[in-house]
């Protein structure tokens, strides 16, 4: 499968690939990456996509888990 992703977008394919396919936020350190707007934009980008899902963290406040789909590991040709 072809998607037209960005070099960020790859990276964050990536990193939640390096995190067994699952990854939880905030994604690293405070005022770091989690909070930058660009991370939000492609992981709504990688959401519309099909590529990743979007799951918010039930009374824990912010924060949400990313989890690779199966679209999302044929975008790092892991199928």
């Amino acid at each position: 499968m072809s998607h037209e992703l960005t070099d960020h977008q790859l990276e964050l394919l990536a990193r939640v690939l390096q995190h067994g396919g699952v990854l939880s936020s905030p994604f690293g350190y405070s005022d770091e990456d989690a909070l930058l707007p660009a991370l939000r934009e492609d992981i709504a980008a990688l959401e519309e996509k099909g590529l990743i899902t979007v799951t918010p963290h039930a009374g824990r406040g912010q924060g949400e888990t990313l989890t690779l789909t199966e679209e999302g590991y044929a975008a790092l040709d892991m199928t």
